[in-house]
């Protein structure tokens, strides 16, 4: 189907590897099983639902950016060249759903892409740990097998594994700062979206493309635009989990019951200290009854933390561009790809 559509957008040739990253999965968790036996049917059933459910039906900025950037890098790639970047791409996928299946249970969140967590479907519960490692389990099997001889095999998996320690251990500074108000500063919310956010959700597919590419040089440059956009990314999230339209960003928000150290509470913290208004922040903050949810959103509005958060956006984006624009000559293919997608994020409402 891919060679059909080399040409396309990258999120159509994700959608149509999406559909072969499937076959390889559910060959992979069924293998063990007699293909005529109730395991074989049970634990097929199972996985198609957690990969229908889970994987399936998000915006794909991860693997889009992973895919826009390989062709950048590649203006003149072959079809199957194509073909098995895609995959690789869309097992970015894979992680994603790894990662949202055990952030929600650890949030308590109710929704995800307009529909109930997995963790919350019908006879699923606490069985959806086990679903998200399994996600996780066969994805460098996929990339060796994909990338069988391809010469940076074992640094793309070394590189998927990177990224995905650092996002549990920005999960942990995430779940480890909930109500800790005083540690609500900028250094502390930056180091953990650079560890929960930044680097596997815009670093990490960059990076893929370029060692796919056979690129192993300036790394470090495409890092730190990768985070800065990241925390553009993270920052707008954060507001949105406040102010944004449940109907629109498909979840409820749940940051203030939880408690969570965000650009919004940090904002909060950084304007109250010193006044007395910072003992009612800390009184309600993290709690879940709806009197002190509405309190603490009432004191956001009457701190104009939603307009500061704009004048903040605008600034930190146009900084952003420049350093995108002053991006050295050899990794000048990328720049219409990191442009495009800090263009997406600017007021976006989901």
């Amino acid at each position: 189907m891919l060679h059909a559509v080399k040409q396309g957008s990258s999120r159509n040739l994700i959608e149509l590897a999406l559909v072969e990253v499937r076959k390889r999965f559910l060959d992979l968790a069924t293998r063990r099983f007699a293909p005529d036996s109730f395991e074989y049917d049970m634990v097929k059933y199972r996985m198609k639902k957690l990969y229908n459910s889970t994987v399936v039906g998000g915006k794909y900025v991860r693997s889009t950016l992973a895919l826009d950037s390989f062709r950048a890098l590649n203006p003149n790639s072959t079809t199957p060249e194509l073909h098995t970047t895609a995959e690789s791409a869309a097992l970015l996928e894979l992680a994603q759903s790894f990662y949202v299946i055990l952030d929600d249970i650890m949030d308590g969140s109710e929704t995800r892409r307009g529909k109930p967590c997995w963790y919350k479907h019908p006879d699923i519960g606490l069985g959806a740990i086990n679903d998200a490692l399994l996600l996780d389990s066969f994805i460098e099997e996929i990339i060796r097998d994909l990338y069988a001889v391809h010469p940076q095999v074992d640094r793309l998996c070394s590189s998927y594994q990177k990224s995905k320690r650092m996002t549990l251990l920005g999960q942990l500074l995430d779940t480890s700062s909930a109500r800790d108000i005083d540690a609500f500063t900028w250094d502390r919310y930056e180091q953990l979206v650079t560890m929960k956010t930044s680097h596997y959700s815009f670093f990490h597919p960059v990076e893929m493309s370029m060692l796919v590419s056979d690129r192993l040089d300036s790394h470090e440059v495409i890092r730190r635009l990768a985070y800065r956009i990241g925390f553009l990314f993270q920052s707008q999230d954060d507001l949105l989990d406040v102010y944004g339209d449940a109907n629109v960003t498909g979840k409820i928000g749940t940051d203030i019951q939880d408690g969570k150290c965000t650009w919004v509470s940090v904002r909060a913290a950084q304007v109250l200290r010193g006044k007395p208004e910072m003992n009612v922040f800390k009184e309600h903050y993290g709690k879940s009854n709806s009197e002190s949810v509405a309190i603490i959103k009432d004191l956001f509005d009457k701190l104009k933390i939603r307009d500061d958060f704009l004048k903040f956006q605008s600034d930190f984006s146009e900084k952003v561009r420049g350093d995108i624009d002053g991006m050295p000559l050899r990794l000048s293919a990328l720049r219409p790809v990191l442009l495009d997608i800090l263009n997406k994020l600017i007021d976006r409402k989901k």
